[in-house]
């Protein structure tokens, strides 16, 4: 049986890992997880292991450790390298870096059970769908195959949580526990991915898919039987899209568990029957999106198309029912000024969350977001996006950020990136708030903005040591510098 092994930048419970091994487990092949963070010596322990596959599942943003980590294991392994993931997806053109062997496109559960078992039996590799191989002879030929049919995720074994969990105990002892309960999202979010997903595997399935209630509740009886969970979180883009399901999900998990959960639902498909059974049920916390203050940004630039009525009636709802709420917004789109970003926090005011997070826009290319900034001339002259990955970088030395987008308040933007929950909570900064963004960076500003961070480690933590492991770390990044 052929040997595979996960390399990871962070200590993750990734689901497309554990989904992948499950399935290489199901034909017998041997895999194990590699944590860079929690490594003392990944090359040593990934050699000793003798992989025959080195597998990245990897976003845009991890791209540079993925390469330079992949060579050295490839080096030191005499290995096949694959990478699979967002990334390699959308950007397969990748494979004509140094060191990558084969990208797989899409999903990946199929490709890389065929390729271990051609690997095993040294079979080709070449005609795999899903992946692009590089020719071993001659690495400037590549074998583009096409993809399979979207997979029906019913028929596929549950994650394999022992990959983790058997190896990195505060994975299996954190008080969150994680389950994903259904693959795709119907929406079209100019920002997002799925619009091209969808793209790319129209005529090959169902592209959303949700897991039966019975499969999710067999799972979240299995987690909390073999590790406990003191909270629950579930996973997906919008657990409400399908609202017979998300009721019946929660009539019965009502009846069997007494665990707090937490998940994300799409604003505009809430109603008060939904809101009043999430609370029966034991929800916790719920996110949602706003994106933007600005309905015609929201709706034309963002393609979120959803009324101020709908996200503030929504807004009322949870109130009314006592639910905390964690919102999720964004600075520096095409014709965003300060003006309307602030019309974002004052949106956000009126549906009272308990925290605003929010991003600064990433144009990654192949999104709708980034040909219409292209177009209307909104990229920086020094944007630069390629294979090595692109992405605003979070400073408190005192030095200003760079967006991706050419806006004429850039620095001011990035200062109420920093400031927006705070502007939030407060709304007498509305008074003055142009003089606060008119201040040069502070540090300050590193405290504001990681309170909340700090907040929400404490209240879903595991115990007294990782809550001052939190408080020192965010001490010594206010100090550091």
């Amino acid at each position: 049986m052929a040997k595979i092994a996960f390399i990871q930048e962070e200590l993750r419970d990734r689901f497309g890992v554990m989904l992948l091994s499950a399935c290489l487990g199901e034909h017998g092949h041997e895999r194990d997880v590699f944590v860079a963070e929690k490594s003392h010596d990944l090359v040593s322990e990934v050699k000793a292991f003798k992989p025959d596959i080195l597998a990245f599942s990897t976003m845009t943003a991890g791209v540079p450790f993925a390469l330079k980590t992949m060579r050295e294991l490839k080096e030191a392994t005499g290995a096949m390298t694959l990478m699979g993931g967002p990334h390699a997806t959308f950007y397969p053109e990748i494979i004509g870096e140094k060191g990558i062997d084969a990208v797989c496109v899409g999903e990946g559960e199929g490709a890389i059970v065929d390729l271990a078992n051609a690997i095993d039996r040294k079979e080709s590799i070449y005609e795999i769908k899903n992946l692009w191989v590089k020719d071993r002879e001659n690495p400037e030929k590549i074998y583009r195959n096409e993809l399979r049919e979207r997979t029906d995720i019913n028929a596929l074994p549950m994650f394999d949580r022992d990959l983790y969990f058997n190896k990195y105990k505060e994975l299996a002892e954190a008080p969150t526990k994680k389950i994903f309960i259904a693959k795709g999202c119907p929406f079209d979010c100019s920002y997002c991915f799925n619009h091209s997903l969808k793209e790319m595997y129209k005529g090959k399935g169902k592209y959303l898919q949700f897991y039966t209630v019975d499969r999710v509740l067999d799972e979240i009886r299995f987690i909390n039987e073999k590790w406990g969970m003191k909270w629950l979180q579930i996973i997906t883009d919008t657990v409400n899209v399908d609202k017979s399901w998300f009721m019946e999900f929660m009539r019965r998990y009502k009846e069997e568990f007494n665990i707090k959960y937490i998940c994300n639902v799409r604003i505009d498909r809430i109603d008060e029957e939904i809101v009043q059974m999430m609370k029966e049920s034991g929800c916790d916390r719920v996110n949602y999106g706003i994106e933007h203050g600005d309905s015609e940004i929201r709706k034309n630039v963002l393609k979120r198309d959803m009324t101020d009525e709908e996200i503030i009636r929504g807004g009322e709802l949870f109130t009314k029912y006592g639910m905390r709420v964690q919102t999720a917004n964004i600075i520096g789109v095409p014709h965003e000024t300060v003006e309307t970003a602030m019309s974002t926090v004052r949106l956000n005011r009126k549906v009272k969350p308990d925290i605003a997070q929010v991003f600064i826009l990433q144009p990654y290319p192949k999104t709708q977001i980034y040909e219409y900034s292209k177009n209307a001339g909104f990229l920086a002259p020094d944007y630069i996006h390629s294979v090595s990955g692109t992405g605003f970088q979070l400073s408190f030395d005192g030095s200003e950020n760079k967006m991706q987008l050419k806006l004429e308040d850039e620095k001011k933007l990035v200062r109420l990136f920093y400031l927006f929950n705070f502007f939030v909570q407060h709304s007498w900064t509305d008074r003055i708030h142009k003089i606060i963004l008119a201040v040069p960076f502070l540090r300050l500003y590193k405290m504001i903005y990681m309170y909340p961070i700090v907040k929400q480690h404490f209240k879903y933590g595991k115990g007294v040591r990782e809550k001052l492991e939190v408080l020192k770390k965010f001490f010594c990044n206010i100090l550091k510098g």
